[in-house]
């Protein structure tokens, strides 16, 4: 995937979920204001933004991988150069990328047991699902992510070594 494409992708992924954010803060505010300032419980609102939390914990986990923003041990790579430093990025992101791969196997599977159990959120009446399912494709996204991202290192890589030759 070319450079300008990746920005195109990661700028309306960065909307998309900015808006989800907004929407989020928006709707806890909104509880706020009506129990303390008008004293008036809105009940489904509580039950929102618990769904929406889950939604946002896992696309901005896949939107910090874009952005080469998740929690890592520096101290090797930045004292590595050249090939060695492409080549230990590439194999930090394949480590990540079967843990993404677990996460999305055992999610799923998740999933489709509670979508066997027909079980609904007690309020909203939405299948309990929609939750966990939140879980699987914010980890798709997040393994596509960081798959486009290896294949650049690697490609990166490649590019160097024909250029030695």
């Amino acid at each position: 995937m070319k450079k300008e494409k990746l920005e195109l992708l990661k700028s309306g992924f960065e909307l998309t979920l900015g808006a989800i954010v907004l929407g989020w803060v928006l709707l806890v505010n909104l509880g706020i204001m009506t129990r303390y300032v008008f004293k008036v419980a809105i009940p489904w609102n509580e039950e929102l933004t618990v769904l929406l939390f889950n939604w946002v914990i896992f696309f901005g986990a896949a939107l910090a991988s874009l952005n080469d923003g998740h929690i890592t041990i520096t101290l090797l790579r930045d004292s590595l150069h050249g090939k060695v430093k492409t080549m230990v990025s590439i194999g930090q992101n394949v480590l990540f990328i079967v843990f993404i791969l677990i996460v999305c196997v055992q999610s799923w599977k998740i999933v489709m047991l509670q979508a066997r159990t027909e079980q609904f959120t007690a309020i909203l009446n939405i299948p309990v699902y929609v939750t966990t399912l939140a879980m699987s494709i914010g980890s798709v996204l997040w393994l596509s992510f960081l798959s486009i991202k290896t294949y650049q290192l690697c490609k990166t890589l490649i590019t160097k070594n024909e250029a030695q030759l």
